[in-house]
Formats: structure tokens, C-alpha cells, sequence
């Protein structure tokens, strides 16, 4: 009966972190698993806390195929649970991963990239990028632009790299294929994609992250780090 009752409430907390997390986090899907028992939830303290997402919007125009956060042992306020918080009473460790499609980067990439140089006053005019996620780990990036009212195009191709202190992820350039694109809008696609796989955006919302690995499969990379989370984003 005790285990019934556990798992019964495990659920009901299950369901509630979820809808407190619903109100600021837009996701295609969001499932929370905790893992406590009956005299630890009461004083809000948790053996293991999951959380899944598909599609999430990491930053504006970025959703991500998928991300997951596994924390370790945690302590909540449950004074503030009742408000709708999440707070926690202590510093916890974690894991996270993500998975973003190449489309996904892309999509952002046009957004921003298109923003800043589509200004038809320049001499050089931004058309168009794609991401091209390779097998054997390389990033390249194709891109369409106009110069004098010609369309040119040409490819940067980059090696990522975890830094030293695995703080951070950078692009590396290999070589240029075709034509060699303005340098402006290369410096500007390696600096976007590596705040991104560099965890920047989560890393300010409570939580530090080391990298410790990043893996490129056809049209997707995956990037897997340890994870000090402080606090919850308070929406």
C-alpha cells in the first residue's frame, strides 16, 4: 500500500512540476519523473528528478529536437511549491543533453543573418544559409548572398572543438569550398552556432554546465555536459 501511495504521489508531483514548468517554458512536449518516497517528499527532498522536452525554444528563433536534464539528489521549498515555484535549498548536479537538427540551426542562422545583412544599401547582401551536419564531425555551412546584384555562393567548413576548460565549444575552420563567403557573415554563423553549443543561453538562467562531449551524426549534433544547477528559471 505505502509503494501504491508513493507511486501515486511521485505522479500527482510528476504532473504539478509540469505545469509549473508549462508557464514559462515552451515545449512541443514536457514530461518531468521524480524519484522519492513518502517521507522525503513531504520535506520536498528528491532522490533523482528528470526532465524531457521535445521541441524546445532554447532561445528566440531556436527550437531544439530534443533536450533532457537529469538531476541528482534535491531539496524543494515546498512553501514556494504551493505558490507555483520551484526553488531549490541547495545547489544540485546534474546531466544534460541536447539534440539540434541542422534545419534547426539553419532556421535561426536565416533569421538573424537576414536581420543584420539584407540591408540593400550594402554592397554585400545575405541570401541564404544551410547547415550541413557531417558524419565524419565537420560543420559546414553554405552560403547565397548577393555582391553588385550577382548571386554568389560558396561554403565554410569547420571542425568543432571543446576548449580546455570545457567551458565552451569553438568552430574551427578547415577550408572554403566554391566561392569564399563575406567574411562578416561567417565570423557572425560561427559565433551564433558556438554560444549555442556552448550552452550560453541555458548557462544564464541558474545553471553552469561542462562540456563533455559532442557528438555529429548525419544532420544532427548532440551535445552532452555536466550540469551545477542553482536555481530553476523563474519564468
Amino acid at each position: 500500500m505505502n509503494q501504491e501511495k508513493t507511486n501515486f504521489t511521485e505522479q500527482a508531483v510528476n504532473k504539478f512540476i509540469e505545469f509549473v514548468l508549462s508557464r514559462f517554458i515552451d515545449a512541443e512536449r514536457l514530461q518531468v519523473r521524480i524519484k522519492s518516497n513518502l517521507k522525503q517528499l513531504k520535506r520536498g527532498e528528491l532522490d533523482a528528478l528528470t526532465i524531457q522536452m521535445s521541441n524546445f525554444l532554447m532561445q528566440p528563433n531556436l527550437r531544439i529536437a530534443e533536450f533532457q536534464l537529469d538531476i541528482g539528489a534535491s531539496a524543494v521549498n515546498m512553501q514556494r511549491v504551493i505558490h507555483r515555484k520551484i526553488e531549490l535549498l541547495h545547489p544540485s548536479e546534474g546531466k544534460l543533453k541536447i539534440i539540434i537538427s541542422e534545419e534547426q540551426l539553419a532556421a535561426v542562422l536565416n533569421s538573424e543573418l537576414t536581420n543584420s545583412f539584407s540591408d540593400k544599401q550594402d554592397e554585400i547582401q545575405f541570401q541564404q544559409v544551410s547547415c550541413d551536419l557531417r558524419t565524419e564531425g565537420a560543420i559546414a555551412f553554405h552560403f547565397n548572398w548577393l555582391l553588385a546584384g550577382k548571386i554568389k555562393s560558396g561554403t565554410c567548413i569547420t571542425s568543432p572543438k571543446i576548449e580546455s576548460n570545457s567551458n565552451e565549444i569553438v568552430l574551427i575552420k578547415q577550408n572554403v569550398v566554391g566561392q569564399e563567403p563575406p567574411t562578416d557573415l561567417v565570423d557572425y554563423a560561427i559565433a551564433k552556432v558556438t554560444d549555442i553549443l556552448s550552452l550560453n543561453d541555458l548557462g544564464h538562467r541558474g545553471t553552469t554546465f561542462n562540456i563533455q562531449q559532442i557528438q555529429i551524426a548525419a544532420g544532427k549534433v548532440t551535445v552532452e555536459a555536466d550540469a551545477n544547477i542553482e536555481q530553476f528559471p523563474s519564468g
